[in-house]
């Protein structure tokens, strides 16, 4: 299948044979954080330059802060710029895997990783901070909430639970697909 494609089904032949389908991220989602990134580094690299500046006719704590300060934000920015560019022009790993015992969001620090099928009680539509979103209600949202790898990643899940309902949601705005081509993935693995 073409890079164009939202999505696609493979076969795998080990064992009994499953089908999998493959959701990889928004080129343009990137492309969004590659410039907002960009922009930063530039304000933060303003603020340097203005805070070296004062520095040199006068040393004090407030100069020399904003020179650090700026000098540690434009790095980073670049930092986060060149990871989402080489995002968008390099890599292509799928972060929605769907299979037939359940599915992983490897959406990178934001998604809840693995889900399996006997924990999902249904899939619905949503809303989180204005943007649409499909919500995946599970058994025990504290357990998922509970497993998920580092900080980042139960901060964001208790927020998707406050804000959604459910620990779990997979946003069309990251992934190449839309809500439609999410939910029809799901919905076969999902009783009505």
């Amino acid at each position: 299948m073409s890079e164009a494609t939202a999505h696609e089904t493979t076969r795998t032949t080990a064992g009994a044979p499953e089908d999998v389908v493959r959701f990889y991220p928004s080129r343009g989602h990137a492309a969004v954080l590659a410039v907002a990134a960009l922009i930063l580094a530039v304000v933060c690299g303003a603020a340097d330059v203005v805070g070296f500046n004062a520095v040199q006719t006068d040393p004090s704590t407030l100069a020399l802060v904003v020179t650090g300060a700026g000098a540690v934000g434009a790095v980073m920015a670049l930092g986060a710029a060149f990871i989402a560019l080489r995002r968008m022009l390099v890599a292509r790993w799928p972060v929605l895997i769907v299979d037939d015992e359940g599915f992983t969001d490897w959406l990178p620090n934001l998604g809840s990783e693995r889900v399996e099928w006997s924990e999902v009680t249904g899939i619905r539509d949503a809303h989180v901070a204005g943007r649409p979103v499909v919500a995946v209600d599970v058994v025990d949202p504290a357990a998922v909430i509970a497993r998920q790898r580092g900080p980042l990643r139960r901060v964001a899940a208790t927020t998707n639970a406050r804000l959604a309902g459910t620990p779990v949601i997979l946003k069309p705005g990251s992934i190449d697909a839309t809500s439609e081509q999410i939910k029809a993935a799901l919905a076969e693995h999902v009783p009505a």
